[in-house]
C-alpha cells in the first residue's frame, strides 16, 4: 500500500480529523459498498478523494439518495451501535479509515476537538435543512438548477476557489448517474433528462455528454433554483 497521504481538505477548525493523519488508506471501485445499513458502527472514513453516496433503501426497494460525499468529508457519525444508512462509492474513491474509538478517546481527551466535532455536526445539520429548503415545493426543472449549483459550490470548495466568479466553476462535472441524481431530487430518471434538455433548451446551460455542462448564464440558474447557492455557509476564507 502507498504511504498514506493528508486525508482531504478539512477545515482549519475540524481539529478532530487529524486522527486520520497516518491512518490506512482504502481504494474504492464505483458500486463498491464501504457502509451498509445495520452493520455494527465501529469505523469512521474520511474521503481523500473521489466521489460517494449516501442512501437508504425502504422495505419496498425503492432506494433514496440522502447526499453525495466529496473530497473532506466525513462519515460513519451515528449515535447508535450500528450504521442506520448505507455508503457506496460513485467513483473510483480512496478513504482513510480509522475505528470509531480513537475518534471517540479524541474527544474526550481534548475539548478543542470536540468543541469542533460539535460545531461539524451544526454544519451537517444546517446542511440538511438547507437541502429540505432547496428541493422542497419545486418543479423538476428547479431541482435540477439547485443540484447543479450543488455540484458547483462543492467543486469550489475541493479546488480551493476563492473566487465565486473564477471561469473554471462555469464547468460543472456530473460523475453521478441519471438514476442517482433521480433518487436524490424525488424524480424519475427520464423526468431528468427531460429536465436537462429544458435547461439547455432555455440556454442556461450547454451540456457535454452525461457527466458534464458548462453554464451559460448562472444568474438565471439561480433565478430558477430560488437560491444563490445550495449549501449553507462555509468559512471557505479560512480554508485557503
Amino acid at each position: 500500500m502507498p504511504a498514506p497521504e493528508p486525508p482531504g481538505l478539512h477545515l482549519p477548525q475540524d481539529i478532530f480529523l487529524d486522527i486520520f493523519d497516518g491512518a490506512p488508506l482504502r481504494e474504492l471501485v464505483p458500486g463498491e459498498t464501504v457502509i451498509s445499513a445495520g452493520e455494527r458502527a465501529d469505523q469512521v472514513f474520511n474521503i481523500v478523494s473521489g466521489v460517494l453516496r449516501v442512501c437508504r433503501t425502504g422495505t419496498d426497494g425503492r432506494r433514496q439518495v440522502l447526499s453525495f460525499l466529496f473530497p473532506g468529508n466525513f462519515v460513519g457519525l451515528t449515535a447508535t451501535e450500528t450504521y442506520f444508512f448505507s455508503v457506496e462509492a460513485v467513483t473510483p474513491a480512496r478513504i482513510a479509515c480509522c475505528p470509531r474509538r480513537l475518534l471517540d478517546e479524541r474527544l474526550a481527551a481534548d475539548r478543542a476537538a470536540e468543541r469542533a466535532f460539535l460545531n461539524m455536526i451544526l454544519r451537517v445539520v444546517e446542511d440538511i435543512l438547507d437541502s429540505v429548503y432547496s428541493l422542497g415545493q419545486r418543479t423538476a426543472s428547479e431541482r435540477l438548477a439547485v443540484f447543479l449549483l450543488y455540484l458547483r459550490h462543492w467543486r469550489r470548495l475541493t479546488d480551493n476557489l476563492a473566487n465565486d466568479n473564477d471561469p473554471r466553476l462555469a464547468e460543472i462535472d456530473i460523475p453521478m448517474s441519471r438514476e442517482d441524481i433521480a433518487d436524490f431530487l424525488g424524480l424519475k430518471k427520464e423526468t431528468v433528462s427531460r429536465s436537462f434538455k429544458e435547461l439547455e433548451t432555455r440556454r442556461l446551460l450547454l451540456r457535454r455528454g452525461n457527466h458534464q455542462v458548462r453554464v451559460l448564464d448562472l444568474a438565471a440558474l439561480r433565478e430558477l433554483a430560488g437560491i444563490r447557492d445550495f449549501a449553507s455557509p462555509r468559512r471557505l476564507s479560512q480554508s485557503l
